[in-house]
């Protein structure tokens, strides 16, 4: 009778375990949505920045990515360990132990499962629920002027040439990155706490080392220029084409999740401001030239829609270099996608769009709006302008 109630016993503990274990695995994953703000900002100045440190420290020590060795190493060793598993259930269903392996690795990736889960909402998944970068700067509420919109612009334009004249070029008349990766990377880890202590913005003040991936012309079939990764605490940067006008704030974006934004609208703001505000002409170039076009063409609409008129900014002799450099960012994507298309039309596989899909999966499911997230409202920068920049000595 007693071996019987066991037998019942652990038989009863199985199926609790098995209905027990996808329900707390749901919960690790999705239990970012449901954290107070107030908790979230509590958690991400006091609790954050410490349990970063010692995967941070370790990943300082290592110039390569850590990040696409694990993958490039684990996806070999994840197929092989597949075929062991099958080869092991095999030879279980012929002694009729099939069940029992089944339901020990259901348990064990379960589990596997949930602590990973638990790792990534320690490491990126609370920070979603913090409060918002546009909050912390305190803008001002005054209702926009098609007048607010020129002046900002304006001050986009101004910064963006002056900037542009600094940088040499090639002998194709194209401007490039002033220094080497290592030098920019330690460069814009500085420049994001510069800006963060100058505006008050409660970001980690870890020292995070970005890393380049040797793979990176392959990782830009999937139009994906960088990756923060929260289980290593690692930056990864593609580095195939370090297109001066985009690439230093690609380089602060993933910085700024590493030292504590996930949102993608929040770091595309922290690093584009950022840039703005820094001494070298690369970056500076980099972030006017984003904040310009994202605002001339909303004050063109503006403009057609008032009857009123936008300087022609993009008209003018100045101009040109802007767009030599614009030319050959998009004659290296022509030359990805004519890639991608030859690969689509031989396997059948889009692997940009997947990848689209997928990020805009991820990213919803931690409570953003998909890959419309990357997108920045115009009205920031124009009253980033009229808040911190307008009337000022320096402006």
């Amino acid at each position: 009778m007693k071996i019987r109630s066991k037998k019942k016993t652990r038989k009863a503990l199985k199926i609790t375990a098995a209905v027990l274990l996808p329900v707390i695995f749901a919960a690790a994953v999705l239990c970012n949505n449901y954290i107070p703000r107030d908790a979230a900002d509590i958690y991400c100045q006091k609790v954050f920045p410490y349990l970063s440190i010692p995967m941070q420290s370790f990943n300082m020590f290592f110039q390569f990515s850590l990040t696409e060795n694990v993958v490039v190493c684990g996806v070999p060793l994840l197929i092989i360990g597949i075929i062991i598993w099958l080869v092991f259930l095999i030879k279980k269903i012929l002694s009729k132990g099939a069940l029992t392996y089944l339901y020990k690795s259901y348990r064990n990736v379960m589990i596997l499962g949930i602590v990973m889960a638990i790792c990534f909402q320690a490491m990126h998944g609370v920070n979603y629920r913090r409060t918002r970068v546009t909050d912390e700067l305190d803008f001002i509420s005054d209702e926009l002027t098609f007048e607010d919109y020129c002046e900002a612009l304006q001050w986009a334009y101004v910064g963006m040439i002056e900037a542009r004249n600094h940088l040499g070029e090639d002998y194709n008349g194209v401007a490039h990155m002033q220094e080497s990766f290592e030098n920019s990377a330690t460069f814009a880890c500085s420049l994001i706490d510069s800006f963060s202590d100058k505006y008050n913005i409660p970001l980690s003040r870890n020292y995070v080392r970005a890393k380049p991936v040797s793979m990176s012309h392959y990782w830009s079939y999937t139009h994906i220029v960088g990756m923060y990764d929260p289980f290593l605490a690692e930056a990864n940067i593609n580095t195939d084409y370090m297109g001066v006008n985009e690439f230093p704030i690609t380089l602060c974006h993933e910085l700024c999740h590493a030292k504590g934004y996930a949102s993608e609208t929040d770091c595309n703001i922290l690093s584009t401001l950022a840039c703005c505000s820094s001494s070298r002409a690369d970056f500076r170039y980099a972030g006017y030239y984003e904040i310009f076009w994202n605002l001339y063409y909303v004050a063109e609409d503006i403009a057609k829609a008032t009857g009123k008129t936008v300087p022609q900014y993009p008209s003018t002799s100045e101009m040109a270099p802007v767009y030599r450099d614009a030319r050959a960012s998009a004659a290296y994507w022509r030359r990805i996608d004519a890639e991608v298309e030859d690969i689509r039309k031989k396997l059948g596989i889009d692997i940009a769009e997947a990848s689209n899909n997928a990020n805009d999966a991820f990213l919803k499911s931690n409570g953003e709006k998909g890959v419309e997230s990357y997108n920045v409202p115009d009205s920031v920068y124009v009253r980033f302008y009229l808040t911190h920049v307008k009337g000022t000595e320096d402006a």
